[in-house]
């Protein structure tokens, strides 16, 4: 049985990085070492539109098709799915990812030509699916994490959270190369390539009332081995000639000795890896002789989400942390030598234009390297999102529009024209400062590079 590993077709407008889809490719490595033939099409990567998409599914013709889906990729999954079905019916659906986990209860009644969704992780289930669809052999019942239909009833079973991370085996890095992903990683800046995502830990015990995290990879932190974790960038490192690894967690920072003992080793390679951290840590759990030494070892940036400039605003949003903390870490962080990068969020439910304006001030305020003002969004299945459902200040949500740069939601007395003006005077405020455009002219490496970041400008400044 011929299993394809997806990433849909996605509107180019909304692509401001390119990464390797690591999450389906865990799914890939798992599947073919149980003995299924896999391949994995990322349409991104191959820009292709529904017509190309199709020609490729026509010459690889598999049995199974599993894709993964953001919120914003649902308008193309039902295209995609659609055009599944109509090549051959017989092919089994399965989709995952960030929607189907915040919103398990209604993806397959959104998405018709789904045969089976998976809410949170899924490596140790997919193998269980894919022998239920090949040989009917065991129980849709004892798959853990599935989402799946009895007759008129959809089922969600238990999410499946795997203790022992180092089980899982290596993403298939040889269907997704890193070196095809070179210009634009997450982030967009770079300092060497190839450049490869890391995934360490998974799990946030944390309570932001705007993330949904915590729906996919659940509230309890779990860490691979360092020894795991060094085998993976070896082989990365000698195989595939990476040169730079973009840690992906929210919480890598949380085990501050694990992210010694990862120093430490990378130091005693001589490899000269450069890496950062792209996504956003908690600024908290970092302390000044850390951050030295994760200077020291190649790290050359730290993004931080801090969210708001406003205390009311990040007290409701239940992030734990206040304006004079945030400035204090940062300060410490820039102290030692590290660039920062920072994440805000413009028009959280209850925000004000007096709050955004706190927010903007203190973007500049901080010694940033780099900022990123995201419109809020209301993802399926936080906390903001369930709370306003009950409010009735959203009710059918266009799902093509949650993006960051595209505003798909407006606290009460603010238009969605009012705000995309104060997201694009916050961005112009921020970077028409010469020290920080000097900056980020010097970081620029390629053409294409400097074409990504040109399109990352328009989207936030001019587009939704």
């Amino acid at each position: 049985m011929k299993i394809l590993f997806l990433r849909p077709v996605t509107p180019g407008a909304i692509v401001l990085n390119l990464i390797p889809p690591i999450g389906i490719g865990y799914l890939a490595a798992v599947s073919r070492n149980a003995g299924y033939e896999v391949a994995l099409l990322d349409c991104i990567l191959k820009n292709l539109d529904y017509a190309g998409f199709e020609k490729e599914l026509k010459n690889i013709m598999p049995d199974v098709v599993a894709m993964t889906a953001f919120s914003h990729d649902i308008p193309s999954a039902r295209k995609t799915t659609a055009i599944i079905k109509k090549v051959n019916p017989e092919i089994k659906v399965i989709i995952g990812g960030p929607h189907s986990s915040g919103m398990p209860g209604d993806t397959l009644n959104i998405l018709d030509n789904v045969d089976f969704a998976f809410k949170g992780e899924a490596e140790r289930s997919i193998v269980k699916l894919l022998k239920f669809i090949e040989k009917k052999e065991g129980s849709l019942e004892n798959i853990k994490g599935l989402i799946w239909r009895n007759g008129d009833k959809i089922n969600i079973n238990e999410q499946d959270f795997p203790e022992n991370l180092d089980e899982i085996p290596y993403p298939a890095w040889d269907l997704m190369e890193p070196g095809d992903y070179p210009d634009a990683p997450q982030g967009v800046i770079f300092r060497k390539t190839p450049v490869a995502p890391l995934v360490i830990t998974r799990g946030c015990p944390f309570r932001c009332t705007f993330c949904a995290g915590w729906t996919v990879t659940g509230k309890k932190i779990r860490t691979r081995s360092l020894g795991n974790v060094q085998g993976e960038i070896e082989l990365l490192y000698k195989k595939y000639g990476v040169r730079e690894i973009h840690v992906l967690d929210d919480n890598f920072s949380m085990n501050i000795e694990f992210v010694r003992g990862f120093c430490d080793w990378l130091i005693g390679t001589g490899w000269n890896i450069s890496w950062c951290c792209p996504n956003g840590l908690r600024c908290d759990t970092l302390d000044e002789d850390t951050v030295k030494l994760m200077k020291k070892s190649g790290c050359y940036y730290i993004s931080i989400g801090i969210e708001s400039g406003s205390d009311r605003i990040l007290k409701n949003m239940k992030k734990g942390l206040l304006v004079e903390k945030i400035k204090e870490q940062v300060k410490m962080i820039t102290g030692a030598g590290m660039d920062v990068n920072g994440f805000f969020i413009l028009g959280y439910p209850g925000e004000t234009e007096e709050d955004i304006r706190k927010t903007i001030d203190f973007s500049k305020e901080l010694k940033l390297t780099r900022a990123a003002f995201y419109s809020y969004m209301p993802l399926p299945g936080t906390e903001s999102y369930e709370t306003l459902l009950k409010l009735k200040e959203i009710q059918a949500i266009d799902f093509g529009k949650m993006t960051e740069m595209t505003v798909a939601y407006t606290p009460r007395g603010m238009s969605r024209e009012r705000l995309k003006e104060l997201q694009r005077k916050a961005h112009l405020e921020f970077y028409l400062r010469p020290e920080i455009m000097f900056k980020l002219l010097k970081e620029i490496k390629s053409v294409n590079q400097l074409k990504y970041i040109a399109k990352r400008a328009k989207a936030y400044l001019f587009d939704g």
